[in-house]
């Protein structure tokens, strides 16, 4: 059996196509738990109407205290051999359990890994489709490392049900998914990679993703993940360090066009990414390197050239909201 998780709170826009297309899978053996938290529009109520007609959901029903909390309720309540997890306003191709489970088998792995669509209003993007790749764990989250491929989040996977022993979702962590993701890559013995796109990620200016004050948060994230990496795996340090550098690179801009930008958090930003150069040293590459320099010498052009290429993406596509 494989059990999808599927965490609900005020989507009613989007939560019917999802869990539509949960349940309707080419492969038969599923649940899908549902935990959804008490909100102001009709989300619920749809969760229920569709747990009243298939027995295979499994409806909680709570309080929202936070995504972390939710999927630890999800995954106390799984039964399956498989753990696999749908966002609520997203939405998965009819057969992509029924492929991952078969990269799974197939492969003798303990995760597999797919690609994705991105959905926008008015188009939508996808990852090409390659060769499989059968990689080891370090392999794997040097794919996470290296902006090419997969990432760390939960959702474009499939996950054998035993490597979830002892792993729990940390409420104190805002984007607690990347640091779970990493020690799942870590105990998973191998990972099957194949980059045909199965998992339509839904564009939204409205997700939690996109709200204020997610730069600080995945900055807290982002120093966890490398705190961990550098430590299971001390040969990906310098990737990890070009990594890092990236990220603060990108807080930076991030804070520098907000419109209630932080001053201390900018001069933070700064001092990360100049430490971070003096770390890695000829490691960083030099288109990297000039970036890098934008944001320490040159802070305004790095902000007016931000402004304009997040005003050319959002002129030619437009996100849900």
């Amino acid at each position: 059996m494989i059990s999808i998780i599927m965490i609900v709170y005020e989507v009613e826009d989007y939560v019917e196509e999802s869990i539509k297309s949960v349940l309707c899978q080419t492969y038969e053996d599923i649940e899908l738990v549902i935990v959804a938290g008490y909100g102001k529009d009709r989300s619920l109520e749809i969760c229920e109407g569709y747990a009243a007609k298939d027995q295979r959901i499994k409806l909680i029903k709570c309080e929202a205290k936070g995504i972390a909390d939710a999927r630890n309720k999800g995954l106390a309540a799984c039964s399956g051999d498989y753990i696999g997890f749908v966002d609520s306003d997203d939405y998965i191709e009819p057969d992509m359990y029924e492929r991952m489970l078969g990269l799974i088998t197939g492969y003798d792995a303990g995760i597999a890994v797919c690609g994705r669509f991105y959905e926008y209003v008015n188009t939508t993007l996808s990852d090409k489709a390659a060769p499989v790749r059968v990689l080891s764990p370090e392999e794997a989250v040097a794919v996470t490392l290296g902006h090419e491929g997969f990432f760390l989040h939960l959702w474009d996977k499939l996950y054998r049900r035993d490597l979830f022993d002892g792993i729990v979702f940390r409420t104190d962590v805002t984007v607690e998914d990347r640091i779970v993701v990493d020690t799942l890559l870590a105990k998973s013995g191998r990972v099957v990679y194949d980059p045909a796109p199965l998992y339509h990620f839904r564009e939204r200016s409205g997700s939690n993703s996109k709200r204020r004050g997610m730069t600080r948060n995945n900055l807290e994230a982002d120093l966890l993940m490398e705190e961990y990496v550098k430590k299971e795996f001390p040969d990906l340090s310098a990737m990890c360090d070009t990594f890092m550098l990236y990220e603060f690179i990108t807080c930076l801009q991030n804070e520098t066009v907000s419109p209630d930008r932080s001053k201390e958090d900018i001069k933070e930003y700064r001092m990360r990414i100049r430490k971070k150069l003096d770390d890695a040293g000829a490691g960083i590459g030099g288109r990297l390197r000039l970036k890098a320099a934008l944001a320490l010498y040159m802070p305004r052009v790095l902000g007016f050239y931000t402004k304009r290429r997040q005003a050319a993406a959002a002129s030619e596509l437009e996100r849900f909201p």
